[in-house]
């Protein structure tokens, strides 16, 4: 028979929260930055605004480091995931880099 104790004890519950790989526009800023001299007495802001704004979306991908980032995630989590005791849900922005980011780690399991 169940002690009072274990009558009340729940099972546990992982909660992770995980940010977005690396976005085309973080590559966007970091071009311009090397293009208009970011950093630097030269540094050419009029320039800068421009081209960040032309190249920016709303809803960028994820760069080549972000694919790269979510592969390791992936590598990560798969395994922890796979042992969970019960069910494995995940909640995850619309945004396209967060759904990038976790397609790796849904396609593995």
């Amino acid at each position: 028979m169940a002690s009072s104790k274990e009558k009340y004890v729940r099972r546990s519950i992982s909660v992770r929260l995980i940010r977005h790989g690396e976005s085309k526009n973080n590559q966007v800023y970091r071009d311009a930055q090397r293009l208009f001299k970011g950093g630097t007495p030269d540094f050419d802001l009029k320039s800068w605004t421009e081209y960040t704004d032309e190249h920016r979306v709303s809803d960028p991908s994820l760069s080549d480091v972000g694919q790269e980032q979510a592969s390791r995630l992936s590598h990560y989590l798969e395994p922890h995931l796979a042992n969970q005791a019960g069910k494995v849900r995940f909640v995850i922005s619309p945004m396209r880099r967060t759904i990038e980011t976790m397609l790796p780690t849904l396609t593995a399991m």
